[in-house]
């Protein structure tokens, strides 16, 4: 059983996963998971490896929004800009300020361990990517926002 937490957070890589196939990407890996971290999304396009991290909140929620995701039927909204998050959802606080210092570092080290693992010798063009999820369970409505190629601290 997962916790409501989790559940929110696997319902937004699911409407964030739908969007990306829609846009181009393949899907590699989801929640590659070790004792030090875990990465969301792995994908390739255009033969780059995306490592992305998801970080989503609720904007609107109904009395159990848990059992009201099951029908797929997700209205997709991608904003061309971190700022537009606040501007589109009348909200002040943005997911992508959860990606604190301590979570790029660990972040950074998943990614390291990923690709020992996946590629070895045979090291791939790669970039880092954050994706902000905002969910409105009561209209069915999810807005993204896609920052590219952040920097991560070593």
């Amino acid at each position: 059983m997962y916790s409501p937490s989790r559940k929110k957070g696997n319902i937004a890589e699911d409407i964030v996963i739908s969007h990306l196939k829609n846009i181009g990407f393949h899907i590699l890996d989801r929640n590659y998971l070790k004792k030090w971290g875990e990465i969301d999304i792995v994908a390739e396009k255009s033969q780059k490896i995306h490592f992305i991290e998801v970080k989503s909140s609720i904007i609107r929620n109904t009395n159990n929004f848990i059992k009201t995701h099951d029908d797929g039927s997700w209205k997709i909204y991608v904003l061309n800009d971190s700022e537009a998050v606040s501007r589109e959802t009348s909200i002040t606080v943005n997911p992508v300020w959860n990606m604190t210092k301590n979570k790029k570092m660990r972040f950074s080290r998943i990614i390291t361990t990923y690709l020992a693992d996946k590629y070895r010798d045979n090291m791939p063009d790669f970039q880092v990517d954050l994706i902000s999820a905002l969910l409105d369970f009561y209209g069915k409505l999810a807005y993204i926002s896609r920052i590219e190629n952040i920097l991560l601290d070593s």
